[in-house]
């Protein structure tokens, strides 16, 4: 008999579904070449910052994201190309500290987005731009020698954004 009182309440339970959100920051838990950090900051319920900086390049985006089966698309508010400078041209310290992006539109099951991170373990895992495949580990440098006599060597190593607050 308590079954079937029981048996209700579950289904109202896991027939209730909670609306996806990612809050806080992401940051790449190694830098890619020994050089480049990706930064991402949710927001509010759909809004993100993207910073990418490295050697001598600096980009800040804003753009919005959606959640679908594990994947955050991002898209950010700006196209290809599109600066917020007056003249039409960049200029070298755009290029190198500009805020506009390369990133070509696609499109997958009717979403329009620039960028797709994997949602694995409180980790975001990114696609390649060329293919779309998952991408697991990345190239990084390390003091460490090869040999005795010889300098540093890059290692490959998993490659993620993970949860910094």
């Amino acid at each position: 008999m308590k079954f079937y009182y029981l048996l209700p309440l579950l289904i109202l339970l896991t027939s209730c579904s909670s609306t996806k959100a990612l809050n806080g920051k992401y940051r790449s838990h190694k830098a890619e070449l020994g050089f480049f950090i990706t930064e991402l900051n949710f927001k509010n319920e759909n809004d993100f910052m993207f910073k990418f900086y490295g050697d001598l390049e600096h980009t800040e985006l804003t753009g919005t994201y959606k959640i679908v089966d594990k994947n955050v698309y991002l898209k950010f508010n700006k196209e290809k190309g599109q600066i917020e400078s007056e003249s039409d041209s960049l200029t070298t310290v755009e290029i190198l500290t500009g805020n506009y992006h390369n990133y070509d539109l696609k499109n997958e099951s009717n979403i329009d987005y620039h960028l797709k991170y994997k949602i694995r373990e409180n980790k975001l895992f990114s696609y390649r731009i060329d293919n779309g495949k998952l991408v697991t580990k990345s190239k990084y440098y390390t003091n460490t020698k090869k040999f005795l006599l010889f300098g540093s060597k890059w290692k490959s190593k998993k490659s993620y954004l993970k949860k910094i607050n």
